[in-house]
């Protein structure tokens, strides 16, 4: 199995031993690829380059596209971030907007309705469910259908070096049965009920829309090559 692991931050703190502890069990046999902060790209400026000529004219090509690459290569997608003010940070949320060219009302890569994706969370107390949110909305809308998450709320531990024993302990229980439940993770076969509502909703989207255009634009194209669409104009 092939793992993409996208880390939220680099310190080794309670997000980062989570997430070891989560590969550990999964480290044997499968092949695991990491991306940090440091080498992802730059905030997202708006300038629609994705959308109308293509994502390698996007400013920041050469940084996201080694990302995608391995993401469209990869079984399983890993996110490990702690919470920033009750959403995922802002390295996260960076890849999410790149990646937003491949949702599925723009250009979807069909490998992703085969995946399954993983998120686990760390927050100082605070729920983590909205944080988690922010992946989990990115990935349905490009096309996973199976999304696993797992979240800690460490108030009063928000230190590794100052973890309590029993904290620990119900961490790496927490991270173990994760790692069990997508150990044997194999390619989807069929979507989910949801994302096959959302991909099918896209699809009378862009037949309604392409009989407006002279030319179809590059979604519409990307669809029609896919033969999700008919040239009906």
């Amino acid at each position: 199995m092939k793992i993409v692991v996208l880390n939220g931050t680099s310190v080794k703190g309670i997000t980062y031993h989570m997430k070891e502890m989560f590969l550990q069990y999964l480290r044997t046999e499968n092949q695991i690829t990491e991306f940090y902060p440091e080498d992802m790209p730059p905030f997202c400026v708006g300038c629609k380059n994705c959308f109308l000529r293509g994502e390698e004219r996007c400013p920041h090509a050469e940084t996201i596209g080694p990302i995608w690459d391995a993401c469209l290569a990869a079984d399983l997608l890993v996110f490990a971030y702690p919470v920033y003010a009750l959403r995922a940070p802002a390295s996260i949320k960076s890849v999410l907007d790149h990646f937003c060219v491949h949702w599925m009302v723009h250009r979807p890569d069909p490998k992703f309705f085969k995946k399954t994706a993983v998120v686990i969370t760390n927050s100082v107390g605070a729920p983590n469910g909205s944080a988690q949110k922010d992946v989990k909305t990115s990935m349905n809308w490009m096309g996973v259908s199976k999304i696993h998450t797992c979240g800690a709320g460490m108030m009063g531990d928000i230190f590794w070096s100052n973890i309590t024993d029993k904290h620990q302990k119900m961490l790496e229980q927490k991270m173990t049965r994760l790692a069990k439940r997508v150990s044997g993770t194999m390619p989807r076969l069929h979507k989910s009920f949801k994302v096959n509502a959302l991909f099918s909703v896209c699809k009378m989207m862009h037949q309604g829309v392409l009989k407006s255009e002279d030319r179809p634009s590059l979604d519409n194209q990307f669809f029609l090559d896919k033969g999700w669409i008919r040239d009906k104009r």
